[in-house]
């Protein structure tokens, strides 16, 4: 119990010293009685005051603060948070100085203001986003008139450099054991890495991928954890059932031969658009539109912080281009039935009967 009251004193005492702390080069501007402006905002890094980020502090310098308490009815809880002129509604004041006319906010993202931060935090450009004007209001409405700027941090340096080295070494690695074991082959030739490439197996590894790699960078980005989509899980069922469907039909008929076609790997592009007789429509077909579906899928995650829903109209024709891939697969030759040269075995001629 008393190491819990000397935490929570600590804890009391260490929010005082941040609110005591001020820039330098804080100017201080008087009341005089007109209507309330915000002049400055400052964060509490030291190093930094001009720069904060999700789950910092910020203090907002407010003149003539008493009157806009006063329209807050005297309430500093009632006092709105403004962002590039949008209300952050869920997020209240931790105190307020009313002698200073001073108002301190914690930024922190809640459910009711999503689209605000979508809008603040979406594409990126960069670590922080320079010129954000912040201001305060006494309800949602309207703001206060505000000559005050801060850099918003978009993403911390230190996270975001240990989220591209990470990003980077998993890709290399994927594409290591793509190319040299049989994540994404199919086939029974003896090395591995002789194996031709498989689509249905490289679709599936591909969402995996980037669903992975978006869902750290939102997580990064916004700190939530509740981010995957239906859409999402409707993409990864639909390659994971093409990856199953193709495996299923591929046991029902004889491998081909390592020196036959479709025995060896004939390079990448080669491999996942061509059946035994050549380049065939439908591979091609499901082929693009998983990378199209991709580069939507990475464009929306940048700009908007979210993982995309897709339509059901566009999930439905993802289900049809790989349902028309298995189809047109089952009816597939193997290599031996391709072969040049290759005859089908002759029937045997009935035998004739003994003459009379």
């Amino acid at each position: 119990m008393r190491s819990t009251i000397v935490a929570v004193l600590s804890l009391f005492v260490a929010t005082a010293v941040l609110a005591q702390w001020e820039p330098s080069d804080a100017p201080r501007v008087k009341d005089d009685g007109g209507p309330p402006r915000v002049y400055f905002a400052h964060s509490y890094f030291k190093d930094n005051p001009k720069q904060a980020g999700l789950d910092d502090r910020i203090s907002i310098h407010v003149q003539n603060f008493g009157t806009l308490l006063k329209n807050a009815n005297g309430n500093c809880q009632a006092i709105v948070l403004f962002i590039e002129g949008m209300p952050i509604k869920g997020d209240k004041p931790e105190s307020c100085d009313p002698t200073s006319g001073h108002v301190r906010f914690r930024l922190l993202r809640t459910k009711d203001d999503d689209a605000a931060w979508h809008t603040l935090l979406g594409s990126p450009p960069g670590y922080v986003s320079k010129g954000i004007g912040i201001s305060v209001g006494s309800d949602q409405q309207s703001s206060i008139p505000s000559t005050a700027t801060f850099d918003l941090e978009i993403i911390p340096r230190t996270h975001f450099l240990a989220f591209l080295v990470l990003i980077a070494l998993s890709l290399a690695v994927f594409l290591y054991l793509c190319r040299t074991t049989s994540l994404i082959r199919s086939g029974t030739h003896p090395v591995p890495r002789e194996r031709p490439f498989s689509l249905s197996l490289f679709q599936m590894s591909f969402w995996f991928f980037l669903v992975i790699a978006a869902y750290v960078f939102v997580w990064l980005v916004t700190d939530e954890l509740d981010t995957i989509t239906e859409s999402i899980l409707a993409l990864i069922g639909i390659g994971a059932a093409t990856a199953l469907g193709a495996t299923l039909i591929d046991q029902k008929k004889s491998a081909p031969a390592p020196d036959e076609p479709g025995g060896k790997s004939e390079g990448f592009l080669n491999d996942v658009l061509s059946d035994p007789t050549g380049i065939s429509l439908h591979r091609f077909q499901m082929f693009v539109w998983t990378l199209v579906l991709g580069v939507i899928f990475i464009v929306s995650v940048y700009n908007n912080l979210a993982m995309p829903q897709f339509s059901a109209t566009l999930l439905g024709l993802m289900g049809i281009s790989s349902g028309t891939y298995l189809g047109f697969k089952v009816p597939e030759k193997t290599g031996s039935d391709t072969t040049p040269g290759a005859t089908p075995d002759a029937s045997p001629e009935p035998e004739k009967p003994p003459p009379a």
